[in-house]
């Protein structure tokens, strides 16, 4: 619209705006954490945050084991319950941020794309898995175009993780994934701690994955 194209904001207004918006997206957050969501540096940041605090804009709250100061935003509400599966890149807001990712689920992700193969841990370009709320694992993932086919070259859950429970959402997350990118059909290959449940949730007539 003409009135966003048009509209002129100085420096400090704007970044105002973007750790309000920043705390928005995040519920409860620490500095670093805003500071990192739109590439600012913490330093100039951490005043704008505690001038947002005493307008009322946001509320400064303690989290146990958080090192502070850690704002909350008004307006955000905890839910009943979290239901829902999400394949998450590693490009993806919610573990881009590895500290943050590691304070929230205990989940400690590295992006092995440029880790040369015999020392990668996981795979090549590795999405977490983000089931009911909780990080509960992860998947190796290639589009082999020539073949038709979505590989899942690793599959892993975390550790205490019950891997059927993962298995069957997964299975039909995966092929939603292989059906938007145009691939027939979804193979899982023997690597990872979830790969032969992993198999068979996809293979089960009428699974969600079949």
């Amino acid at each position: 619209p003409a009135e966003v194209v048009q509209a002129r904001v100085d420096h400090e207004e704007a970044r105002r705006l973007l750790l309000r918006q920043a705390v928005r997206h995040h519920g409860v957050v620490t500095v670093a954490d805003l500071a990192d969501y739109y590439r600012m540096k913490i330093q100039p940041s951490a005043p704008v945050l505690a001038d947002l605090a005493r307008a009322g804009e946001i509320e400064e709250v303690e989290v146990a084991g958080w090192r502070g100061p850690v704002y909350l935003d008004p307006q955000a509400r905890q839910p009943r319950h979290i239901r829902g599966i999400a394949l998450l890149s590693p490009f993806d807001p919610v573990i881009w941020f590895r500290p943050r990712t590691e304070r929230l689920f205990d989940f400690h992700y590295r992006i092995e794309i440029y880790t040369p193969p015999p020392k990668r841990v996981y795979g090549y370009y590795v999405f977490a898995i983000l089931l009911d709320g909780e990080l509960v694992g992860r998947v190796d993932l290639k589009a082999d175009r020539p073949r038709g086919a979505l590989l899942v070259r690793g599959s892993y859950v975390e550790a205490g993780e019950e891997p059927t429970r993962v298995a069957g959402p997964l299975a039909a997350e995966l092929r939603l994934m292989a059906d938007w990118l145009g691939l027939g059909e979804v193979v899982v290959e023997d690597r990872g701690n979830l790969a032969s449940v992993l198999s068979g949730a996809l293979s089960r007539p009428g699974a969600p994955g079949a």
